[in-house]
């Protein structure tokens, strides 16, 4: 398997590491597939509590690596599209809480790794951008989600614009949820880590789960579902 992207387990806790420093941490293909297939083995640890994801080096991850070959045909752009919806559901769906941990640049793929994990810590130096449009496409994959995380109107400026955010600006919009100096971030790191390792593990899961599950519905349909899972998780609880 590519050393490109690392997962390390330590108790209920996995790390999952991009490994390209000298290049950013840019994605080429070998890459994402490796990225793939560590989230893979990540989701199927259902009693994992938490996957952080970080970057070695200077930056988080720069985005698309920029000398990849172009996809010959629709067929083949398909193709590639498809392996980031891939990582995209696989993040989603990892059952314990992802925790991403950010510094330098956050950009276009990787703005979506930060944006997409369920917390996001950042250093004051980072910086955040979804720069597809000034490449001359619309970044209609991120678009697909964006307006989940923060209001329609910034998300299409955002998007539009190609234009960076900075760690402050990020945080403020509701893309991040704590900003730190550079030399704190790890410290930051293991606060996260403290306080979820203190919480129920089944409650932290089924958390997440309705808070995802319901993102699209309306009020009242998900404080239906709302007391039928809580009534089950309840009674699950009390047959232990």
């Amino acid at each position: 398997m590519s050393d490109k992207v690392l997962l390390e387990k330590t108790g209920d806790t996995a790390t999952l590491t991009l490994n390209r420093p000298e290049e950013g941490n840019a994605v080429d293909l070998e890459l994402m597939l490796a990225l793939t297939e560590r989230l893979e083995e990540a989701a199927a640890g259902k009693d994992l509590r938490v996957l952080v994801i970080e970057g070695r080096g200077d930056h988080f991850c720069s985005g698309r690596q920029p000398d990849v070959p172009r996809p010959e045909n629709a067929a083949r752009f398909a193709q590639a599209l498809g392996r980031i919806v891939r990582v995209n559901t696989l993040l989603q769906s990892f059952p314990g809480i992802s925790l991403a941990v950010v510094r330098g640049k956050a950009f276009g793929f990787g703005c979506g790794l930060a944006v997409q994990s369920d917390v996001t810590l950042a250093a004051e130096d980072a910086r955040f951008a979804f720069p597809e449009i000034n490449a001359g496409f619309p970044p209609t994959i991120v678009m697909s989600y964006l307006s989940r995380w923060i209001h329609r109107k910034k998300a299409l400026e955002l998007v539009m614009t190609g234009g960076e955010l900075s760690a402050v600006e990020a945080e403020r919009q509701g893309l991040v949820n704590r900003v730190v100096p550079p030399d704190r971030l790890a410290d930051e790191k293991k606060r996260w880590l403290e306080a979820l390792a203190a919480r129920d593990l089944e409650g932290l899961q089924a958390t997440k789960a309705f808070f995802r599950d319901t993102a699209e519905w309306s009020t009242d349909a998900a404080a239906q579902y709302g007391v039928t899972r809580l009534a089950n998780f309840l009674a699950s609880r009390d047959g232990k």
